[in-house]
């Protein structure tokens, strides 16, 4: 009973690294994520770690500082790691191709995350002038990648998307609660009865209730007649 007991209810442990480049919003993301609310932060120097549970998942997530200068060291975390959220700043137009030499390349090219799960965050969609999914993923040449990717848009500031692209990202990772949640079909929409006009049990509008009566009481008074004795 003890084992059935730990197999229904133990979470799997996964490793996620948070790559991007400075102020693209990694930590606010991390933040909102584990303490569902918005934190003020600043440019991380060395890196934050945190756990997060979701579903039937610990996530142990690595928020690595990301100056110019502490970028080489990306590849002493790469060991170990299931899954890459590549935060991007969809405002930023002219440092993408900054990101993608610096930061994406070297991922995609290290021998230790040749199985790991790659998403990438486009944030700050609440701002105007943003790049679309599209556009990133075109310039990044996202589409040629080997590995398993989604590219998602996203808020840090005010949480839009996050849980959606947390889904994916579970999914992917092995959850059957997040593979369950992705599954289910969403209820179809009301549609609106337009205003005077009356509803039966049926599906039939007033209109053609009113006709079906007429309908039947032409065909009785037919038959009525037709079945009379000539005087």
């Amino acid at each position: 009973m003890g084992h059935l007991w730990t197999r229904l209810f133990r979470h799997r442990d996964v490793r996620i690294l948070l790559l991007g480049l400075d102020c693209a919003g990694k930590t606010t993301i991390l933040y909102k994520l584990k303490l569902d609310e918005l934190v003020t932060t600043i440019p991380t120097i060395g890196f934050n770690v945190e756990t997060i549970q979701y579903r039937d998942i610990n996530f142990t997530a690595w928020d690595i500082g990301s100056r110019d200068k502490i970028r080489p060291l990306f590849r002493h975390y790469y060991k170990g790691t299931d899954a890459v959220v590549f935060v991007i700043d969809s405002h930023d137009r002219e440092r993408l191709d900054e990101l993608n030499y610096d930061v994406i390349k070297p991922a995609v090219a290290a021998d230790e995350l040749s199985n790991a799960v790659f998403l990438f965050l486009a944030n700050k969609i609440d701002l105007e002038n943003t790049m679309t999914v599209d556009e990133i993923s075109d310039k990044l040449g996202l589409k040629n990648l080997r590995h398993p990717w989604n590219i998602m848009p996203v808020s840090a500031v005010k949480g839009d998307g996050l849980y959606t692209a947390l889904d994916w990202l579970a999914c992917k990772l092995g959850s059957a609660q997040a593979r369950k949640a992705l599954a289910t079909p969403m209820p179809p929409p009301e549609v609106a009865t337009p205003e005077g006009t009356e509803t039966l049990e049926h599906g039939m509008d007033y209109c053609s209730r009113a006709y079906s009566a007429i309908k039947c009481l032409f065909l009785r008074t037919n038959h009525t007649e037709g079945g009379r004795e000539s005087p």
